[in-house]
Parts: structure tokens; sequence; C-alpha cells
């Protein structure tokens, strides 16, 4: 059972970021229904640790694609970065743990993460790469 539904109300207009946000959706939900399914806790650790590096790949590339496009508020998004990837590491610690609050906190995280952040954050530079978008001067056969 799906956490998530990816949907096209997600895209950002740019293709590595839409990609990346997409197999962020699939890997949240790889995660919890190995969670609902109480499968091996080594299963569980390993899908949560590759949420982690993902996130932070993605990250990378996100803000790699902001500095490139000139983005204003760069700054303030890395911050907002920090504290999300702050807050994974701590759920993954809570799992390691074995901490029974793990699933509400990280339904939370989720939603914050991936619904709240896009929808707010990245669509803030979604919005500034429509407004600064280059015309298409290629010329067609």
């Amino acid at each position: 059972m799906a956490l998530l539904s990816w949907s096209n109300q997600y895209l950002i207009g740019n293709d590595l970021i839409d990609a990346e946000h997409e197999e962020l959706f699939r890997l949240i939900n790889a995660f919890h229904d190995h969670w609902l399914d109480k499968r091996d806790p080594q299963d569980i650790a390993r899908i949560l640790n590759q949420l982690v590096v993902y996130a932070q790949m993605h990250f990378r590339h996100e803000e790699v694609i902001m500095h490139d496009a000139g983005y204003p508020t760069l700054e303030q998004h890395q911050q907002i970065h920090e504290a999300m990837i702050d807050t994974i590491f701590r759920l993954r610690q809570s799992f390691e743990d074995r901490n029974i609050h793990l699933e509400m906190d990280t339904m939370k995280f989720v939603k914050a993460w991936l619904v709240e952040h896009i929808l707010r954050n990245d669509y803030l530079f979604r919005d500034f790469l429509l407004r600064n978008k280059k015309p298409d001067t290629t010329v067609g056969p």
C-alpha cells in the first residue's frame, strides 16, 4: 500500500529534479511497505539508508541547478535541506534504537518533506525558472 502517490502536480519543470523527486517517493513507499509488512529490520534499515544517501545526493543536485540558474534564495533553501537531512538522520537513529514512534515520525517527516517542501519551497524555484526562462533560439529544419 503506497503511502504517497506521485502525480504531475509535483513537477518542478527540471527533468533531473522531477525524476529524483519521483524516486524519493518510490523509496519512501518502499520503506513504508517494508515497515508495514514487518520485514526483517536489516531490510528496513537498508531501504532507510538508501533513502538517506539518495536524499543527500538529490539535495546536492538541486542546489547545483539552483546555483547555475542564479536562484536568489539558494542559501535559505540550502538551510532547509540541511534541516531535512538532520531530521532523516534522527529518524534513522530512532530506527536503529528501535524507537516505537518511528512510523509516526516518518509520516510527519514525509508530509513535511516531500509534500510541503515540494509544494512550497521547490515551487518557488519552479516559479523562478518560469519567470527567467530563456526563449528557445534554436532554428528548426
